[in-house]
């Protein structure tokens, strides 16, 4: 008899366990953070690909980047995301976030502003992607490299 009572209740709590998993929220890997965590921002969910500062007019600008199929999207290196400016490639870099080696900053041309080159792998060599500064348009232009 205490047998059987043992079983029992050692099934009740097994289903009890399962039905708080199975009605428990899921959670994707690619959620971000809850809000009221401690340190947390878009900084910290595991999209940044690469950091720098650059240099636009004499000011110096600390930034984040992450790497797309299309572009490369920079933003400031705040708790907020806000967009610094997108190095749209001149074709689709495909698994551009796994090919991705790494970036160059400097001022190639001479005109102040930094320039951006990128760099990804590509069959048993490198593909570079270079970007310079157009105060017109106040964004990255694609040159040849």
């Amino acid at each position: 008899m205490k047998k059987q009572i043992g079983i029992l209740l050692a099934a009740i709590l097994i289903l009890l366990l399962g039905w708080n998993l199975l009605s428990a929220p899921a959670v994707r890997e690619t959620d971000p953070p809850e809000e009221d965590i401690a340190g947390s921002d878009w900084r910290t969910w595991g999209i940044i690909d690469d950091q720098g500062t650059l240099v636009r007019g004499g000011e110096a600008i600390d930034f984040c980047a992450c790497v797309h199929t299309g572009d490369t999207a920079l933003y400031y290196d705040t708790e907020d995301q806000v967009l610094l400016a997108e190095l749209v490639y001149p074709a689709p870099v495909e698994n551009a976030e796994e090919r991705y080696l790494g970036m160059e900053i400097t001022d190639r041309n001479g005109d102040g502003s930094s320039d951006i080159l990128l760099r990804f792998s590509q069959g048993k060599g490198t593909l570079e992607l270079l970007f310079c500064w157009d105060p017109e348009t106040e964004n990255f232009l694609s040159v040849p490299s």
